[in-house]
């Protein structure tokens, strides 16, 4: 039947209904239908009350006696999800109730047999998939914040993350499904539809190779946790700290304020300043003329001290020796253990105290040195000039 034989129906039936019309069965059939109303108020106020009462102990865990075995949060949405159903249901029996009191035959017994069939068919696919999800919900809090010994088995920025793109990936799947099968239920030929979005899905995904390799990239990035917001890393040859971190891209800030998004499939490899201690590292130069061992000395007693003093060196700086003999200097080498995050701040202290320490000591850390070979002529003699700094040529 299509729309206008529809409505020449009604309109039909709505003529011969006035045609006929006696006043006092209508407003008999008035007060039938607003009583038919007012009960089918009272029934859903009834089972609805019903319904709180079954799922009230679910929902009050802090009573030992009461306590259900379902999730209190599964037990509320299962609560709202039978309250609306049977809303729904009973008004749409009290409206057929009605149109029968005044004889319209929209449909035929088997008709509405048939679509009603059809109907909680259909109520029953999607609670069932509302209730799956609920329960996927609370598997994934559960196994994403398990603790061990009292800390989180995951990080919680990190578990958050990963349980959000997991619901979202169940949530698009169930409703696929559900949606699929309720087509299905009302005669709808399923196999042109997937056959269709399997050939889109398709030329999508060779149009977008670059934008999945991204979230493929961002998912495993994520579930490795290979860094997090906060971090100091160097990715893509670009160092910085972590800002966000996307399922596509990744933004990371450099310490001049510059901001980076860089697509997650052109993250290789990756350089994390904060997992674990990490070593600093400083050369002092000491003059050739200066006695090793003594500049040696000095250097190990600043280290000692600043490993009392600074409590981001972790462990007593280590004096390694001689590193190299450069231009105008015997370079020694020295590494400490620091804080993640913290090994520049230790060079920079270091320096800093070593050279007032070598200073007080007397111990030169010498300028640059140039000798200068002067040739004569006069006499066959030849005259050499040491110079000890550049300043002095002059």
């Amino acid at each position: 039947m299509d729309l206008g034989s529809f409505f020449k129906l009604l309109s039909d039936m709505f003529f011969s209904y006035i045609e006929g019309l006696n006043f006092y069965e209508l407003g008999i059939d008035i007060l039938l239908s607003i009583g038919v109303i007012i009960a089918a108020k009272v029934v859903i106020y009834i089972l609805r009350k019903i319904i709180g009462r079954f799922f009230a102990a679910s929902e009050a865990p802090e009573d030992e006696d009461k306590r259900s075995f379902i999730d209190p949060r599964l037990a509320a949405t299962l609560r709202a999800l039978f309250s609306n159903l049977v809303g729904y249901a009973v008004y749409l029996i009290a409206v057929l109730v009605i149109l029968q009191i005044f004889n319209v035959d929209v449909f035929k017994v088997e008709d509405l047999r048939s679509a009603a069939g059809k109907l909680v068919q259909a109520l029953i696919i999607f609670a069932v998939a509302k209730a799956l999800l609920r329960i996927a919900e609370v598997i994934v809090d559960h196994l994403f914040s398990q603790v061990d010994g009292g800390k989180p088995i995951i990080d919680q920025k990190r578990a958050k993350t990963l349980s959000a793109l997991l619901l979202s990936v169940l949530r698009y799947v169930v409703y696929f499904i559900a949606g699929i099968m309720v087509l299905q239920t009302f005669g709808v030929q399923t196999s042109s539809i997937l056959a269709s979005a399997g050939i889109a899905g398709l030329a999508v995904g060779f149009g977008a190779q670059n934008l999945v390799k991204d979230v493929i990239s961002g998912f495993f990035i994520i579930f490795e946790d290979q860094f997090s917001v906060g971090e100091y890393v160097t990715v893509a040859g670009i160092t910085g700290t972590v800002e966000e971190i996307g399922l596509r891209a990744t933004k990371l800030r450099e310490w001049t304020g510059h901001l980076h998004v860089i697509p997650n499939g052109e993250i290789g490899t990756v350089k994390n300043f904060e997992r674990g201690a990490i070593l600093a590292v400083i050369t002092v130069g000491i003059a050739y003329e200066e006695d090793i061992e003594s500049a040696i000395e000095v250097v190990k007693q600043t280290c000692e001290r600043l490993f009392q003093e600074r409590e981001y060196i972790l462990e007593v700086p280590t004096v390694l020796g001689v590193d190299s003999l450069s231009d105008s200097s015997v370079d020694l080498l020295v590494t400490a253990q620091s804080k993640p995050g913290m090994q520049w701040a230790v060079q920079r202290e270091m320096r800093k105290e070593i050279k007032k320490d070598l200073d007080a000591a007397g111990i030169e850390i010498p300028f640059p040195r140039r000798v200068v070979y002067h040739r004569t002529e006069e006499e066959g003699k030849h005259v050499t000039i040491d110079t000890g700094s550049p300043s002095e040529d002059a």
